[in-house]
C-alpha cells in the first residue's frame, strides 16, 4: 500500500519576537493553498537522497535499530515540493514534517501533531504546518500555546528581493533590552484585538512587528510598502526569517490595493503578486 501527505507551507508569520522570560514566539502566517510539500511512501526500491535535515528528523522519531523502522523495508520514500527555498515560506519545516506524517502513519506508532512538532524542532526551529488555524507557537520546542480565531482576511504576497535568501539557522537576532517588553505588550495587544475582531488593531499589530523586523532582515524598499499600507488601512506582513512581503485587509477590498501594489513592485523589476483567502476554521 502506498501513502502520501502534502503539507501546505505557512506564508511568513503575522507576528514573531522575544518574551519576558527569554522565550521565542512566533503567530504563524497564514495556511497556503497552492504550496506544499509532498511526501510519497510506495512499494519499490530506491527513494530519494533526502535533505539532512529530514534525515536527522527521521533518526529521532524513531532510532534505526527499532523494530518498527524494520515495516519500512521495501519501500521507497520520495519528496516533492514546489516551496521555493530560503524565502520564509517554511520549506524546511513542511519537508520535515511531511516526512514524518507520512511515515508515522504507515508504521502506526501513533505520534500526535504536537509530538512531531517536538521532533521537528529538534532539528531545527520549526513552524506548526500541520495546523490549519492561526496559532501562537514556540518555534524551538515546538509547543502550540494556543489556537487564534481571527476574522476573514485575504492576502497579498510577493518576494520583495528575489535574489537574496534568508538561512534560519544563520539568522542572528540582536535584540534590544527593551524587546520582551515590547513584545510582551504587542502579543497582549494582537490577542485583545482578534477577540474582538478587530481589523484596525489587528492590522496595527502585524504592521508594528514588521517594522521591527528590518533591524534583522532588512527589505528593500519597505518604507514604500509600509505606506501603502498605511493608506489603504491594510496591515503590512514579512516573513521574519525570509524576503517574502504582504498586505493583509479585508475581504473584497484588495482589487484597488494589488493593482497598486502591482504597479509598484513591476518599476523595479517583473514580479508576481499572489493571493490568499483565509477564513479561520475556528469560531
Amino acid at each position: 500500500m502506498n501513502y502520501s501527505v502534502k503539507i501546505y507551507s505557512r506564508i511568513g508569520e503575522l507576528m514573531q519576537g522575544i518574551l519576558p522570560d527569554g522565550s521565542s514566539f512566533l503567530v504563524s502566517g497564514l495556511p497556503s493553498s497552492t504550496l506544499y510539500s509532498e511526501a510519497i511512501l510506495e512499494d519499490g526500491p530506491g527513494g530519494d537522497v533526502l535533505p539532512p535535515k529530514v534525515g536527522k528528523a527521521l533518526s529521532l522519531f524513531l532510532p534505526p535499530g527499532d523494530d518498527r523502522m524494520k515495516r519500512l523495508a521495501g519501500k521507497a520514500l520520495r519528496l516533492r515540493s514546489n516551496i521555493p527555498r530560503s524565502k520564509g515560506l517554511s520549506s524546511s519545516s513542511a519537508d520535515v514534517l511531511s516526512v514524518l506524517y507520512v511515515v508515522n502513519n504507515h508504521l502506526q506508532t501513533g505520534f500526535t501533531p504536537e509530538e512531531l512538532y517536538r521532533i521537528a524542532a529538534q532539528v531545527e526551529p520549526t513552524d506548526p504546518c500541520l495546523s490549519s488555524d492561526v496559532v501562537l507557537f514556540k518555534q524551538h520546542t515546538g509547543v502550540t500555546e494556543r489556537s487564534i480565531a481571527l476574522p476573514p482576511l485575504t492576502l497579498l504576497y510577493f518576494d520583495a528581493a528575489p535574489d537574496q535568501e534568508v538561512s534560519t539557522l544563520e539568522l542572528a537576532r540582536p535584540y534590544t533590552n527593551g524587546a520582551p517588553a515590547f513584545f510582551d505588550e504587542l502579543l497582549r495587544r494582537f490577542l485583545n484585538r482578534a477577540a474582538e475582531k478587530d481589523y484596525t488593531g489587528l492590522f496595527d499589530c502585524i504592521t508594528d512587528s514588521a517594522v521591527y523586523n528590518q533591524a534583522i532582515v532588512t527589505l528593500p524598499r519597505f518604507n514604500e510598502y509600509h505606506e501603502l499600507a498605511l493608506d489603504a488601512q491594510a496591515g503590512l506582513m514579512v516573513a521574519h526569517s525570509g524576503t517574502i512581503i504582504g498586505l493583509l485587509t479585508r475581504p473584497g477590498q484588495t482589487a484597488p490595493l494589488q493593482e497598486k501594489l502591482q504597479r509598484m513592485t513591476n518599476r523595479y523589476r517583473p514580479t508576481d503578486v499572489y493571493i490568499e483567502n483565509y477564513s479561520s476554521p475556528i469560531s
